[in-house]
């Protein structure tokens, strides 16, 4: 993978001296405690216990803040490990991503990453049919069934400053992205879950004013007006098992992008529910398509969020990277 020039804070302080001997353990398990509500703190001696009993051989690592699991996976890679378990939810899943994403020692496509989910709304694992039972999970695992997945790279504006994340679920302009802001500080106050949710929606949609906004997919202009929301996806569910781009094929080589116009709030509330049932497409404020780039520019910065994650501002640009990353699937 060509070297890629990043910017990002969670690199800064990265403590470069490990023991690049290799590791005996086939698999790193990046355990995210605070995963779930803090689920996952008290779950994982178990959930250990039961890989170890089906013979699974791994070795275990702690996340402790935001962005540490990208910290944790490059060092992982400088010992030897190519095969990475995400016990946690699709902020871990991620993390994980970028880590193995913003490096260039070790091909991504040597890399293999199976999840047990473990977060509040699992939307990556649920777009595999991977289940939230462990036993089943671990099970999954264990058959590795396996495919390449796309990516894609997005390049946007942090303070002011171009940087670069990596997204291998689903992103938000506007709207979503200020319901996932609302939905990130409700978990870090204890709420999860699709409640959780639900409430930071309503609250994000009352202070959502519409701005106005181009959109370009494949050097095109596809859009140009008032935009309320878009969702830009490789995979299709976001929100605990919203479907905003139900089209989107993880390993196709493209990207799913929906735009919804501006509409009266009254009639977003009265059309939710199309969200969660793959209709949105209905709804006759929204356009959709598919496109190997898609670049959004706002008249004033809109907030980005990916993959749950919100990470900066506008103008930002979605490229694909067909089939970059093995991961372990459901039984499809």
């Amino acid at each position: 993978m060509a070297k890629i020039k990043i910017n990002i804070s969670f690199t800064k302080n990265f403590n470069r001296e490990f023991n690049i001997s290799m590791d005996t353990s086939e698999w790193i398990a990046v355990v995210n405690p605070k995963a779930g509500g803090g689920k996952v703190a008290e779950q994982w001696p178990i959930l250990s216990n039961k890989l170890k009993e089906q013979g699974v051989n791994f070795d275990e690592v702690f996340t402790t803040h935001r962005y540490h699991a990208v910290e944790l996976v490059i060092a992982a890679l400088r010992k030897g490990f190519r095969k990475f378990i995400s016990v946690g939810g699709d902020g871990t899943i991620h993390e994980i991503v970028n880590g193995l994403m913003h490096q260039d020692e070790v091909p991504v496509g040597d890399v293999t990453l199976a999840v047990l989910p473990a977060g509040s709304g699992n939307d990556w694992t649920r777009m595999y049919g991977i289940p939230l039972d462990y036993d089943k999970a671990i099970a999954n695992l264990i058959a590795g069934r396996t495919i390449m997945q796309d990516l894609a790279k997005v390049t946007f504006l942090q303070s002011g400053v171009e940087n670069t994340r990596y997204m291998v679920n689903i992103a938000g302009i506007g709207l979503d992205a200020n319901i996932c802001n609302r939905t990130n500080i409700a978990k870090a106050k204890g709420a999860s879950g699709p409640g959780a949710y639900a409430k930071a929606s309503f609250e994000a949609l009352l202070g959502r004013t519409s701005v106005l906004t181009k959109v370009y997919a494949d050097g095109h202009r596809f859009f140009s007006g008032k935009c309320f929301s878009i969702a830009v996806g490789i995979g299709k569910y976001s929100g605990g098992g919203m479907l905003q781009v139900p089209d989107a094929v993880a390993d196709d080589g493209k990207i799913a992008l929906m735009v919804a116009r501006r509409l009266p709030k009254l009639k977003f509330v009265l059309l939710f529910k199309k969200l969660y049932t793959g209709e949105v497409y209905s709804i006759k404020e929204v356009s959709h398509t598919q496109a190997a780039e898609i670049k959004v520019v706002t008249e004033k910065p809109d907030r980005v969020e990916v993959d749950g994650e919100v990470v900066g501002t506008t103008p930002v640009t979605f490229s694909v990277i067909p089939r970059a990353l093995r991961v372990i699937v459901g039984d499809l």
